[in-house]
């Protein structure tokens, strides 16, 4: 038995977050999203990286 339909294969993905175990369903138009949530997970992820950037 299929969850999901033919037209969603590949775009089931785990969050990319090191401190994230969630699976998403990728519905972005190019299938490259990154993070289960931008309001979550992507917000902290590019929090992080320009914190970086700054204190070089």
């Amino acid at each position: 038995m299929r969850l999901f339909g033919p037209d969603v294969d590949g775009r089931i993905r785990e969050c990319s977050a090191d401190d994230c175990d969630l699976v998403y369903l990728d519905t972005s138009r190019s299938g490259t999203r990154r993070w289960c949530s931008m309001q979550r997970c992507g917000n902290r992820a590019k929090v992080r990286a320009h914190r970086a950037r700054a204190r070089r």
